[in-house]
């Protein structure tokens, strides 16, 4: 059987780790690197009004932080209602430490996945039963926690399509690992089921149905930024490519569907094949 399912990690706009601080800063515009949130606003009500044209439910992983700040300017439980709502951290922290340089002890990660389950579900409606690390920097200390918390998956880490196999494992510590994919494209060159780069220009979504046809069973998970639908690495998009971007997306949806490819939320799919 081949599902797939369509995640947003709903965070700061062109969020980047700052070496020292705790908390992730935004790609400077004019040397400012304070937070923004205005890109993922709008970037979020756009995909979201997409899938709803296409009556795909996404799984969307927030930011609390984000969450928070896109809350005081649309009424986002209503926005999101139908579909999967999971975690992404409380202020896109770096758990790890790897790229930040920042020691976060058990106590502090516990109370980052605490404090960002609270705020979700107070915004929501919906205590997150998934989670992805910013970065997808995770360690065990972090599954650990998320399992005694109720969290059901964690979706961090990336495997290779093999055998044209994708799938979902449990863990030691009781989540299921529900992997991001990697696979080759027609060039060789290995290719991430993030769809970011063909925001930036550097990918074309005939790359991606290249990599949907390279599974025959299992769960492909792809996985977007919502500020990078409005939003590059270089700066602000104007109208035309923010609709070009909404149109590479929907290909790539459509032709998944017209593959006979099924898409399910992460949620969905843990229930379903694991309890």
């Amino acid at each position: 059987m081949r599902l797939a399912a369509i995640t947003i990690d709903v965070d700061r706009d062109v969020n980047m780790p700052l070496p020292g601080r705790r908390e992730a800063g935004s790609a400077p515009r004019d040397g400012n690197d304070t937070p923004r949130f205005a890109s993922s606003t709008q970037g979020l009500s756009l995909i979201v009004e997409l899938l709803n044209d296409m009556s795909i439910r996404g799984t969307f992983f927030l930011e609390a932080d984000t969450a928070r700040h896109i809350a005081s300017e649309v009424n986002i439980r209503n926005m999101l209602r139908g579909h999967e709502i999971a975690s992404h951290g409380h202020s896109h922290e770096d758990l790890t430490g790897k790229k930040t340089g920042v020691f976060i002890d058990i106590a502090e990660k516990a109370n980052i996945i605490d404090k960002a389950s609270q705020i979700i579900q107070e915004l929501t409606g919906q205590f997150p039963k998934g989670f992805r690390a910013p970065y997808q920097n995770i360690d065990n200390t972090v599954l650990e926690l998320l399992a005694e918390r109720g969290y059901l998956y964690d979706s961090s880490i990336t495997n290779s399509i093999t055998n044209g196999r994708i799938n979902p494992h449990a863990l030691s510590s009781g989540l299921i690992e529900i992997p991001l994919a990697k696979g080759v494209d027609a060039n060789g060159k290995s290719i991430h089921s993030y769809l970011w780069p063909m925001h930036e220009g550097k990918r074309q979504p005939g790359d991606y149905l290249d990599l949907l046809d390279q599974y025959d069973d299992g769960l492909l998970v792809l996985a977007t930024h919502s500020w990078h639908i409005v939003e590059t690495f270089t700066g602000p998009l104007s109208r035309s490519l923010i609709d070009s971007n909404l149109d590479n997306v929907r290909m790539i949806l459509d032709e998944a569907l017209e593959k006979g490819i099924e898409f399910i939320t992460l949620d969905k799919y843990v229930e379903k094949f694991y309890y």
